[in-house]
């Protein structure tokens, strides 16, 4: 009888690379900006992690995320610095998760965010 788990599949004997993407805006634009942003090379799966969002304005700045082509979140103000975790999803090959940032009147702001995953294949 074999052991749950054993012998392994396929998709875990392939390689994991940590995904680790940090960036700052420093501006006024009132157009978004990227930030951070992450595309999953051709022909491997995604493991999004966490999306993190700081700002020294949290009442000027305004966030959006894109996994693919959904968006997950457009125009937001988050009260207080936000990281998101997400239950293990499992994204295609070339698919990009962008994090931007801009100001809600374009008064100066400056944006802090990260993604982290990590990309198996």
């Amino acid at each position: 009888m074999a052991k749950a788990g054993y012998p392994p599949t396929l998709q875990e004997n392939l390689p994991e690379v940590p995904v680790g993407k940090v960036k700052r805006y420093q501006g006024s634009d009132t157009s978004y900006q990227e930030l951070a942003k992450w595309t999953i090379g051709k022909g491997n799966t995604g493991q999004l992690e966490q999306v993190s969002m700081a700002t020294d304005n949290y009442d000027k700045t305004l966030w959006k995320l894109e996994v693919g082509d959904k968006m997950s979140l457009e125009d937001v103000i988050i009260p207080a610095t936000l990281t998101m975790q997400f239950a293990d999803p499992k994204l295609p090959g070339e698919t990009a998760v962008t994090l931007s940032v801009k100001s809600s009147d374009g008064t100066a702001i400056k944006a802090d965010g990260s993604i982290t995953g990590k990309e198996i294949g």
